[in-house]
């Protein structure tokens, strides 16, 4: 039984826990929301810039910097979007000037265009869109859907996706013999994935029971069930993403945080995840 790297990954589990009660508890005072924005579109510019080492973008023509930038400003379009209706194509906006920005910047030199354009838009849109929906969660009482408290929302979206991530640690690491994907992520094994998916179902049961009668918290049994499966899948194929793009960089990890590697691998599973809820959220 091999738990390598825990201590660091409890340490920086703990700091993660006490900044979320923080996000929780503070998260509508006026100035804190700006914070809280900031904060996120740190992490988005930080995470292109993990992306860009992973996939190789040649910066001669500053496209980390552009790339960076365009992803901190669309994600505070999400922000602003959120409570001013005015604004609501604000983020798609942005990415479109942004495109249209890198294209220009590769006016001056053909070779390579393609690649190095085609890189540029997805790590935004990879990184961007899914953190932008992620404020976009937290501040939803703010917008349209008026009978949400974005907090709980945003808190079950947090749980639900990294309960998965641990199951399927244990549960690889106690009973897992048969890989998973082991060209990808030699570590993951079927028996984990299973625990990951099962312990996302009864999580998202736990916020229905708990949730009953809740204000600004509507989740029936089904819906629970169904969309705690489905967080439970996708947050392990958004693991399973990252863990693809550093396998094709030959990286272990795609920065060196304690424990945890970088951005992007504190953050693959929400990529994924932090859409589906968003949608759920606007369909139901």
């Amino acid at each position: 039984m091999n738990f390598p790297d825990l201590g660091k990954r409890l340490i920086t589990s703990i700091i993660s826990v006490a900044v979320l009660a923080c996000i929780l508890i503070f998260a509508n005072v006026g100035f804190v929301k700006w914070l809280i924005t900031l904060l996120t579109a740190g992490v988005g510019a930080l995470g292109i810039w993990e992306f860009g080492k992973l996939a190789k973008v040649e910066d001669k023509r500053g496209l980390a910097i552009l790339s960076m930038a365009i992803c901190f400003l669309t994600i505070f379009g999400f922000f602003i979007a959120t409570f001013d209706k005015r604004f609501s194509h604000l983020p798609f906006i942005l990415i479109f000037m942004g495109v249209i920005t890198i294209f220009l910047c590769h006016f001056d030199k053909v070779a390579g265009s393609i690649g190095s354009i085609a890189k540029s838009v997805f790590g935004i849109c990879y990184v961007g869109i899914p953190l932008g929906l992620l404020l976009k969660i937290l501040y939803i009482s703010s917008s349209c859907f008026q009978g949400y408290e974005g907090r709980i929302w945003f808190l079950y979206l947090l749980i639900v996706t990294k309960i998965t991530d641990v199951g399927a640690y244990f549960g690889g690491r106690l009973i897992g013999k048969k890989k998973l994907a082991a060209e990808i992520s030699p570590g993951k094994t079927v028996n984990g994935a299973i625990v990951g998916f099962c312990c996302a179902i009864f999580f998202s049961f736990l916020f229905y029971l708990v949730g009953l009668g809740a204000r600004g918290f509507h989740l029936t049994l089904f819906q629970s069930i169904w969309l705690g499966a489905l967080l439970g899948f996708l947050g392990q194929v958004g693991d399973l993403g990252e863990s693809l793009l550093k396998r094709d960089a030959k990286v272990k990890d795609s920065n060196r945080l304690p424990g945890l590697g970088g951005i992007l691998d504190m953050v693959d599973s929400l990529l994924f995840t932090a859409p589906v809820v968003y949608f759920f959220l606007y369909v139901c």
